[in-house]
């Protein structure tokens, strides 16, 4: 991003280009009426679509400075991230900075930049529309070109191997990746986490952290994947009821970390006789690992009622998996997760996250009845599936 004044300037001069567009803001009486919200919802997604771009609010097509009056940034900052958010689908998380900048007279005036960063996933307008930016304008996709697009952004891949754009090898906590490479590799560090898939090298020659690679060792994983945390709540009755709600917690970090505080919020809320501790653990090891991270802004739902515990995850069946033969097939979405799952020890246990492949969804079942007398089932909405496991009365 320009992250000093002189760059701005030489761009207003230089003019737009393939990843910085002008715009210049008017205001009715309330609210900005120029420019139209499903036009720069097309600009941020055409950038979006791209390798990412800057959008200079303020400034005129010209590059001249024109500003945004001091008391109507705030507005304009609500205004762009609501057509971000609510008009691009999925939304889009620009970085927003003000900047003052002199006109053309010398006068310092507001302007607001924002960063859109490369698209982990194909990106279209609310309106149906996908575009993309080619020099200094935005055009529509046509079909081959948008299908090679969902190709490369991970459609045609799988997910949690790509990289994610808006991070950097920075993002990586290297303790973590010292205690699970060892502190003296045999090859180089950057050579060691690419052959491991823990980053990847994008068009641009920059090594970035894969989806499994930040969620695994990054420090801050959330700030990137803004869905990949957990919300766990607990509850007095057998009703989903703000009335009843006894306590609730935001569980996030790397998924490690994730699912032994997960499962800790369980334990320590519904005590040690409630459930079978080890179908406990292996629900959350399940969701956590196979949940759809491509999904934008549906996370992990942990419910804990007086009569049982229900945990929602992402995303739908498999091709022709049912319900009914979740038990007895294997499939694993995220192949690099759980990988790395497989080889990482809980600190709650000091046993692997994942033991063994293709049998979690029938010692849930079977355990879960054989402790509590009734059977755990799968459910599914949309999306979303949904595990019911009831609690232990006696």
């Amino acid at each position: 991003m320009m992250n000093a004044r002189e760059p701005i300037l030489r761009q207003c001069r230089a003019g737009e280009d393939s990843r910085t567009e002008f715009k210049e803001i008017r205001f009715g009486k309330r609210s900005v009426i120029s420019p139209n919200r499903d036009d720069l919802a097309a600009e941020m997604v055409a950038f979006a679509n791209g390798v990412g771009g800057v959008l200079l609010l303020g400034i005129a097509d010209s590059g001249e400075v024109v500003g945004i009056p001091a008391e109507r940034v705030g507005l304009v900052e609500t205004w762009l991230v609501n057509i971000a958010s609510n008009n691009s689908v999925p939304p889009i998380r620009p970085t927003l900075r003000r900047e003052l900048l002199p006109d053309e007279t010398g006068q310092e005036r507001h302007v607001l930049l924002a960063e859109i960063p490369r698209g982990n996933f194909v990106h279209r307008t609310a309106g149906g529309r996908y575009t993309i930016r080619v020099g200094s304008t935005k055009r529509d996709l046509d079909p081959p070109e948008l299908a090679r697009l969902f190709q490369d952004r991970g459609r045609g891949y799988v997910f949690d191997e790509q990289p994610v754009f808006a991070a950097s090898v920075n993002d990586l906590d290297w303790n973590r990746l010292e205690s699970f490479f060892g502190r003296s590799p045999t090859i180089p560090w950057l050579d060691l986490l690419r052959n491991a898939r823990v980053i990847l090298r994008d068009e641009e020659h920059v090594d970035r952290p894969t989806v499994a690679g930040l969620l695994t060792f990054g420090q801050r994983p959330t700030e990137h994947l803004r869905s990949a945390w957990i919300e766990a709540a607990s509850y007095e009755g057998t009703r989903l009821s703000s009335d009843d709600l006894l306590h609730e917690q935001r569980v996030r970090g790397p998924v490690p970390e994730q699912i032994d505080a997960a499962v800790a919020f369980i334990r320590s809320r519904a005590g040690e006789k409630a459930f079978d501790p080890d179908v406990v653990a292996e629900a959350v090891v399940n969701a956590v690992a196979h949940r759809d991270y491509s999904i934008y802004g549906s996370k992990i739902r942990l419910f804990l009622f007086r009569d049982r515990l229900e945990l929602y995850s992402p995303g739908k069946l498999p091709n022709t998996m049912t319900l009914d033969d979740m038990p007895y097939r294997v499939f694993t979405r995220n192949q690099l997760l759980v990988n790395f799952l497989s080889r990482i020890h809980s600190h709650r246990t000091a046993r692997v996250f994942l033991e063994s492949r293709g049998e979690g969804v029938r010692r849930i079942l079977e355990a879960s009845e054989a402790h509590s007398g009734r059977r755990p089932t799968y459910e599914l909405f949309g999306e979303e599936l949904r595990l019911t496991i009831w609690a232990k009365t006696d």
